[in-house]
């Protein structure tokens, strides 16, 4: 495998910045709040002020047939790679991206209109994931209009998106990923996802230059054996609509239902919550897990390691690590073996000093929640050898987690001196909120049920709230320029709490004050964060900037796309008091 370095990112991104951007065929450059098919030959009429949108990036999506360990597979994927080509976000500018949408056409004809249902797997749309930049996953971008739709990009379709950065956005990994419910987990764990670089300040450090700079982008694969009888692949993820994977089948007969009854003839392939006929663990696009479903003990998957990743370093040497979680699911207690871990970011927001995390046995350095982010440095340690990077084994969730490696540091060569920096550059963004700038708290409980009675078809509710997804409805309103304080709670199992849950919300991050009753050693400021079963995590929001409706989810993505989402809405100021004028303001005497 290459290994993808910082200066190999920026080349990735340079040239695919400079081929987004020249002309190609017949495609048009339009205003960014339309939609349209790719053939369309001319552009739409511009606005006052507007002007034709050439595109920074361009992001296609389509098929693509590969090998992942000795199977054929067929996976979606941007721009015929996985992950897709990086993108590179700096502050105080527009990103321009444009989306393409060239996936075949998807049968939903007997999809019964429950928005938590999967269906429309052939539509898309865009997110991009940690940025502060202004909702936009509604129509038309960044909209207040409460019965405003998802935005919904159709096969032979394109959008473009105007993603205007902050000039004090917080440099650091962020990512991207489709989010069309009803289609984003089918179509996330089918590859679709890419990292997001924001340059700035704590990249000048000296010592932090000075180091190699290694991306990690872990995704997961989800497959099926294919239904198709004349394909030229043996695995997909492509169920057919209301089809639903029953993970605690006897035999692959009754893996598959449709309105809870066994398919006819027995189909391989059904939307899951969680569990696959096969599944990859991939770190920059080569596989390094494998787990297959298990019949006779349906949550514990077969599993095999497979060849992981290996960074060279020299003892005394210091490189930066940046990692994505970005699989659908699973959460990754991390460690590096015999080594201290200097974290310096969590989703992309760094602290004021690296945060050394000392080696334990067994115990884990930082835990990624499906969709977090660290940044770390490691320096080699002086004896040569092969250190693993571990996502530890956890039983926090549905499926039994075992340990995997998914990279190997191997110290050889000779001796450096590289130094750990001192102090790093601060937020400016993100500054710390304080107990008198509150002006609300609520609570919102991530539960679910089995077997499901508000979504049948799935056969699971996961709730929050005890409220499945509305895409036109907007329980939480909130104000521009104040702060919240919000309780998210996960349930025991008697109430609902059948594993942990990652929280994650849009538009704005947040600022940790406590997790299961304990505060942050350092202060924390995410975009998501892993709420374990039966406990609740308090954080803090400065709604700043941006105005409109947006959401926040459970970020195990089978779990969002079946129910476990909110809108909000940001509204510019909170409104006045009705009853604020006197009669006396009328000019009006008593009588």
């Amino acid at each position: 495998m290459k290994n993808v370095s910082r200066r190999n990112f920026m080349a990735l991104a340079a040239g695919a910045a400079a081929s987004a951007a020249a002309p190609k065929g017949n495609a048009q450059q339009h205003p960014a709040e339309h939609h349209m098919t790719m053939e369309e030959a001319a552009p739409l009429p511009l606005q006052a002020n507007e002007e034709h949108f050439v595109p920074d990036y361009t992001l296609e999506v389509k098929w693509k047939i590969m090998t992942i360990d000795g199977h054929k597979v067929k996976v979606r994927a941007y721009n015929d790679t996985i992950p897709g080509p990086p993108i590179i976000a700096k502050p105080g500018t527009t990103v321009k991206v444009r989306v393409k949408n060239r996936l075949t056409p998807y049968d939903s004809k007997d999809w019964g209109g429950d928005m938590n249902v999967p269906h429309q797997l052939d539509h898309t749309n865009l997110h991009l994931h940690g940025l502060d930049i202004a909702p936009h996953i509604f129509e038309p971008l960044g909209t207040s209009e409460v019965t405003a739709p998802m935005i919904s990009i159709g096969p032979g379709e394109y959008k473009d998106y105007p993603f205007v950065i902050p000039k004090d956005q917080s440099p650091g990994l962020n990512w991207y990923h489709p989010h069309a419910h009803g289609s984003t987990a089918v179509q996330a764990v089918s590859g679709m996802a890419g990292g997001i670089l924001v340059p700035g300040a704590i990249d000048e450090v000296p010592e932090i230059k000075a180091a190699a700079d290694y991306l990690l982008v872990v995704q997961d694969i989800g497959l099926f054996k294919t239904d198709e009888p004349h394909a030229d692949y043996t695995e997909s993820f492509e169920p057919k609509q209301n089809a639903i994977w029953q993970t605690f089948a006897k035999d692959k007969s009754e893996s598959v239902t449709i309105d809870g009854k066994p398919t006819n003839p027995p189909q391989s392939c059904g939307f899951t919550t969680g569990d696959y006929h096969l599944r990859f663990y991939m770190v920059n696009g080569t596989p390094f897990f494998r787990e297959a479903h298990n019949f006779e003990k349906p949550t514990s998957p077969k599993h095999k390691q497979l060849e992981a990743p290996v960074f060279k370093m020299r003892p005394g040497e210091v490189a930066r690590f940046r990692m994505l979680n970005g699989c659908s699911d699973l959460m990754m207690p991390v460690q590096v073996e015999e080594h201290t871990m200097y974290l310096l970011a969590m989703d992309g927001n760094n602290f004021d000093h690296p945060w050394p995390k000392e080696y334990v046995n067994n115990a884990s350095q930082v835990v990624l929640a499906p969709a977090n982010r660290a940044e770390f440095l490691i320096r080699a340690c002086d004896t040569p050898g092969k250190y693993k990077i571990l996502q530890l084994a956890q039983n926090a969730q549905f499926l039994e987690a075992v340990q995997k490696t998914i990279a190997v540091i191997e110290v050889e060569g000779e001796p450096m001196d590289m130094k750990i920096p001192r102090d790093l550059p601060p937020l400016t963004r993100d500054t710390p909120i304080r107990p008198d700038e509150i002006v609300r708290k609520r609570r919102f409980i991530f539960s679910g049920r089995f077997p499901g009675e508000k979504n049948p078809v799935v056969g699971i509710d996961f709730m929050i709230n005890n409220q499945l997804y509305d895409e036109f409805a907007v329980p939480t309103t909130v104000y521009r320029g104040t702060c919240e304080e919000w309780t998210i709670e996960v349930p025991d199992s008697a109430r609902g709490g059948t594993e942990g849950h990652p929280f994650h919300i849009h538009v704005n991050n947040f600022e940790v004050v406590s997790q299961a009753g304990i505060e942050p050693q350092h202060r924390l400021v995410q975009d998501t964060i892993w709420v374990a079963q039966d406990t609740a995590t308090v954080i803090r929001m400065r709604f700043q900037e941006w105005i409109g409706k947006s959401v926040f989810h459970c970020h195990i993505l089978p779990h969002e796309d079946t129910g476990m989402m909110q809108n909000f809405l940001i509204l510019p100021e909170h409104p006045k008091h009705h009853h604020q004028r006197t009669i006396e303001s009328l000019g009006e005497k008593n009588s």
